[in-house]
């Protein structure tokens, strides 16, 4: 077996009788594979040992930059002597455009892989002084991912970014008459699959022709007006917050994805101006209703006139959204009476603390034909010292979740995420315990939110397992370095 590049390095760096540099007489494909594993400022530094080495770092196929000095890495890319598979600039903190500027056409020249430029962005948010910044083509790059924090950006009218799959613009001010859509289409990405745009501004009108593109992610585009999407091989398309900042507006978008399985849609919805199509292989929808809210909620009529238009789903994802204060508003979930026939339900639960019951029921009652049941306690939009309701709070009304039975005869699994044990998920999940003893439940899946002590998970698996069935397989999951991991649970 031939030894790895760490261990010829280690072998030739030994001290020789005669004192021979041995290491810089490895070969240059050996040196590179020792050099990738510095940071490129260290790696760039060798230059200075010897003759031998002033040409080694020019090799390396990938350069990560941070904090770096907008002429070092003009310099760095004029001296590689290798396509890029990887290139990162990170850190740059506000920069002016003209900065990035000076080394971005030469990064288009000799990328053959990934560009990663994030932009910090500077104090004060988005600035006319940082000028603008002019995307050029990138004819061998495979991804580009720019978060540019708010700097203005626009795309170089000519050029096919030929070989370019995925392209991500995040944080990003369009500048003029945006001609995005054009872009992205066919003609200039006609490898492009995946399109993301998020939290950007200055995108008014964006239409798209692809015969390539797969998935297509937008979300809180501030300004945008009108969406037009022809693409008949997408598979997924996400729209989330782009047509909800101007509700004085109507929402205006033409969308043919004939081949379209997967739609999460939390925005503005009119089916008079937004025409999605006949979407006939559509598998899972997803979208958003507020619980509490005043009468005649913007957002709650467009949840229910998309799930108005789709009678049988596989899967549909359901976000309940609670405000902080919810006394004085009004419990819409009344205004929901029918609900696509599922086999599989998801349920993320952004309550604040509150008791999700009420409308849990509700929406289990609509959802007889459910085999798969996830429900998501997720507070992620929620500070954790505003994480329970106040005394008399009205959170668990109406009640009749707490005596009335619930047949839920296709219940086969049952899955619990960011769990972390209150008094409200407490009771709830007994009483769905209860409702399913008369079903064919198999599996009842428990994952505890990450800041939930041990010595509370085990007293908390104790009691869970007291709610279930001997016969319910019931799993245990905590995460460890970020990484679910199946819980060992004493019995």
């Amino acid at each position: 077996m031939e030894p790895s590049a760490e261990e010829a390095a280690a072998k030739c760096a030994k001290p020789s009788p005669a004192g021979e540099d041995s290491l810089s007489a490895l070969p240059d494909d050996v040196l590179v594979l020792i050099l990738l594993r510095l940071p490129t400022r260290d790696a760039v530094r060798t230059s200075v040992l010897s003759r031998r080495w002033r040409r080694v770092w020019g090799l390396l196929p990938e350069l990560r930059f941070s904090f770096t000095e907008p002429h070092g890495i003009r310099g760095a890319l004029a001296a590689s002597a290798v396509p890029l598979r990887y290139l990162l600039v990170g850190g740059l903190r506000g920069a002016p455009a003209e900065s990035i500027a000076t080394w971005l056409p030469a990064a288009a020249r000799c990328l053959t892989g990934e560009l990663t430029l994030i932009d910090m962005g500077s104090a004060g948010g988005e600035s006319e002084e940082r000028g603008v910044l002019e995307l050029p083509c990138f004819d061998k790059a495979t991804s580009i991912s720019l978060d540019l924090g708010l700097l203005a950006l626009s795309v170089a009218p000519a050029g096919v970014f030929a070989r370019l799959t995925e392209l991500s613009l995040i944080r990003v001010r369009f500048h003029g008459p945006c001609e995005l859509g054009r872009a992205v289409s066919s003609p200039r990405c006609p490898c492009l699959q995946k399109l993301t745009v998020k939290d950007s501004r200055g995108l008014d009108n964006l239409a798209i022709n692809s015969e390539s593109l797969k998935l297509v992610e937008l979300r809180q585009l501030r300004g945008l007006r009108q969406l037009t999407i022809m693409a008949p091989v997408l598979q997924e398309l996400i729209v989330v917050s782009c047509f909800s900042y101007d509700q004085t507006r109507q929402p205006v978008a033409n969308i043919s994805v004939p081949q379209l399985e997967s739609l999460w849609w939390a925005d503005a919805y009119d089916p008079s101006s937004v025409h999605l199509g006949k979407m006939e292989n559509l598998k899972s929808l997803s979208t958003i209703f507020c619980v509490y809210g005043p009468e005649g909620f913007p957002q709650n009529l467009s949840c229910l006139m998309l799930m108005s238009r789709v009678k049988v789903i596989e899967s549909l994802t359901l976000g309940l959204a609670y405000p902080q204060e919810i006394n004085y508003y009004q419990y819409l979930m009344e205004d929901m009476t029918i609900l696509p026939d599922i086999t599989s339900l998801h349920l993320i639960l952004n309550v604040g603390g509150h008791s999700c019951g009420a409308c849990t029921f509700h929406i289990l009652r609509m959802s007889p034909g459910t085999k798969r049941l996830i429900m998501d306690m997720s507070s992620r939009f929620i500070l954790e010292a505003q994480a329970e309701c106040p005394q008399g709070c009205i959170c668990d009304q109406p009640s009749n979740w707490k005596t009335e039975e619930l047949k839920l005869n296709c219940l086969r699994e049952v899955e619990i995420r960011e769990f972390r044990g209150s008094d409200h998920e407490l009771v709830f999940l007994k009483r769905l315990f209860t409702w399913a003893r008369a079903t064919s439940l198999k599996r009842i899946a428990v994952a505890f939110k990450l800041s939930v002590a041990e010595s509370t998970i085990k007293e908390l698996c104790k009691m869970l397992r007291t709610f279930s069935r001997p016969e319910i397989c019931m799993d245990f999951y905590v995460y460890q370095d970020m990484v679910k991991v199946l819980y060992a649970c004493e019995d």
